[in-house]
């Protein structure tokens, strides 16, 4: 398909090429890879679907094919393979993917040489039962089947991946999630005007997936708790789209707290829309220890209240850079939010320094501990030697 004198490092795609939402985060890896193991390797990306590329693969050094490594059938297995050996992979980059599996072994068969998941799948995970635990830490010692790198998002997937995922710690990595640069500060949008918002409301945001799964509704339960006096001081304006908005709005209305909501949609200009909000809200039931929403929070100086849930709340300390709550626990959100809409100094104290927080969290460190991971696992300098095998 593509050049034969070179060995390949593939890019796995899960999602159509035009699909957006955190997968920009990826493609600023896939990039980043590219740049760095072009000189020595082709490096091809797969989508299962493209449409149109996002402008930093078209202009990385890599080809983009259309090709689907999803499917279990004898027919979809038999096309990998082809695909693998036609273009010579040496090393395979998935995302979300097993840290074991049988088909690695048939890889493996076909030529690869070194396999690498990374894992970004939000949420807790525990040992339901004795006896699998046991016998997958049997097999995550076998060879060809198992991966020879895990990269974890945060340093909480990467205990994940250790703990439960049963992955030796010399092979498990973090990679943590981090924001590009800025280079201008976004202009504070005037969210009062925007969405006709009462003027002396103070304005609660959350900028996710329309999705049960990042708590919406524990927000309006919190909003119809609030007090007459207090909820006529406050305002929830919720971005982002996704397959229960409809459902959160006929929830506001049931609530009769419709007037205290707005659901904006999908929206281009969430830096300014952040940056003209006074308090964030992100009551999700998984990250994966933190999300890149909350490290748009924190950059834009805004308070932050989250769970004590350790798969969300890594990057927020309590009373210094936001607040964390007990899941589930009304009240004390309500008594919180009441502090928060009253006490400006405390407000402004709690941003600011959620605002110096965030610069710990960027990019260029991101793809940093990225490369440094790939050399590490690569230690029989796969990925740096051009000749064929």
């Amino acid at each position: 398909m593509f050049s034969s004198a070179l060995n390949t490092l593939l890019l796995v795609a899960n999602y159509p090429s035009d699909v957006g939402y955190a997968w920009w985060l990826m493609e600023s890896f896939w990039a980043k890879l590219a740049e760095h193991y072009s000189g020595f390797n082709q490096v091809i990306l797969t989508y299962p679907k493209i449409e149109r590329l996002p402008e930093i693969i078209h202009k990385a050094p890599m080809q983009c094919v259309e090709f689907d490594f999803s499917g279990m059938s004898f027919r979809r297995i038999y096309e990998q393979c082809r695909f693998l050996r036609r273009n010579r992979v040496r090393a395979i980059y998935f995302t979300d993917k097993p840290t074991f599996h049988w088909l690695y072994g048939i890889y493996r068969f076909c030529g690869v040489k070194l396999i690498i998941v990374h894992d970004h799948t939000p949420g807790l995970r525990n040992h339901s039962n004795k006896a699998l635990y046991v016998l997958k830490r049997i097999i995550s010692r076998l060879p060809y089947i198992n991966i020879d790198g895990a990269l974890g998002a945060t340093d909480f997937v990467r205990r994940r991946l250790i703990e439960i995922n049963c992955v030796t710690p010399e092979r498990a990595f973090a990679v943590p999630n981090g924001l590009p640069g800025l280079n201008t500060q976004p202009k504070p949008a005037n969210l009062h005007d925007l969405f006709q918002i009462p003027s002396e409301r103070k304005i609660v945001i959350m900028v996710a997936r329309a999705n049960r799964y990042k708590g919406i509704d524990f927000i309006l339960n919190c909003f119809k708790c609030l007090s007459q006096g207090t909820r006529k001081q406050v305002h929830f304006l919720f971005v982002g789209d996704g397959p229960d908005i409809a459902r959160f709005v006929a929830s506001a209305n049931q609530m009769g707290i419709a007037g205290n909501c707005t659901f904006a949609g999908k929206r281009n200009d969430v830096p300014s829309l952040l940056e003209g909000a006074d308090i964030a809200f992100h009551p999700s039931s998984g990250e994966v220890g933190y999300s890149l929403s909350i490290l748009e929070y924190m950059r834009a100086g805004l308070p932050l209240i989250v769970p004590d849930n350790p798969s969300v709340c890594g990057a927020t300390i309590d009373g210094v850079s936001g607040f964390i709550y007990p899941v589930g626990d009304i009240h004390f959100v309500v008594r919180l939010l009441e502090r928060l809409i009253n006490d400006n100094i405390l407000r402004n104290k709690i941003g600011s320094q959620a605002r110096e927080a965030a610069r710990h969290y960027n990019l260029e460190t991101t793809h940093s501990h990225l490369i440094n991971a790939f050399e590490t696992i690569d230690r029989n300098k796969i990925l740096r030697n051009s000749k064929a095998f």
